[in-house]
């Protein structure tokens, strides 16, 4: 509820128009050195927030989890997936943010199944990657591996600035809106299960 409660909040603000003047400051900071190496890391890290991408991903960890006994997760998360995807997509024809100006992009960021929408709130890609990325976090117990994970995702949300295809407030609002869905999925009661799959859908459907 803090997650969806702050997302709120940034939504209602991003709506009025409270956030363009931090929008343009921060978008010409972080644009305010550019490179043939930035472009090209930029798009790398664009790369697991792509809705193809971020789908099969997240099927496949769904599965995984399937297998593993903890089907019950699996499925909250993909439903999580598609709850935030529908609430991205409405906002997005809803919530009256002026795009990025398009001679602020940097280079093209190519997507199959990307479309155009009025609106540029929140970032999709944002949100794919918090719930992508965040739940290998949650599910790996490697300091190595978060840290790394976290740097991704923050080196993601630079990202999407620095190519210009987003402003500051609709990566972070994406960012809250897939941390919502995430904090949903693993509140699950299975979260701490090790069990077979059958208690892992028992607890699914427990709920």
């Amino acid at each position: 509820m803090v997650w969806a409660a702050a997302f709120a909040a940034l939504s209602t603000a991003a709506g009025a128009g409270l956030l363009e003047g931090p929008d343009v400051w921060l978008l010409r900071l972080v644009q305010s050195r550019s490179s043939a190496f930035l472009d090209a890391a930029g798009s790398l890290l664009s790369v697991p927030g792509r809705a193809e991408v971020s789908v099969a991903a997240l099927a496949a960890l769904a599965a995984g989890l399937y297998l593993w006994g903890r089907g019950g997760l699996g499925w909250r998360l993909l439903v999580a997936f598609l709850a935030t995807a529908v609430v991205e997509v409405l906002l997005k024809f809803v919530l009256p943010q002026p795009p990025v100006p398009q001679e602020v992009g940097r280079v093209p960021d190519p997507s199959l199944v990307d479309f155009a929408t009025p609106y540029p709130y929140p970032s999709g890609h944002m949100l794919r990657a918090v719930l992508l990325l965040g739940a290998v976090y949650l599910l790996l117990p490697n300091t190595l591996a978060r840290f790394g994970l976290v740097l991704i995702l923050a080196g993601a949300a630079l990202a999407r600035v620095y190519l210009g295809t987003h402003w500051p407030s609709d990566v972070l609002g994406g960012a809250l809106l897939g941390a919502a869905g995430l904090a949903w999925a693993f509140g699950g009661t299975d979260h701490h299960k090790t069990g077979n799959a059958g208690a892992g859908r028992n607890s699914w459907r427990s709920r």
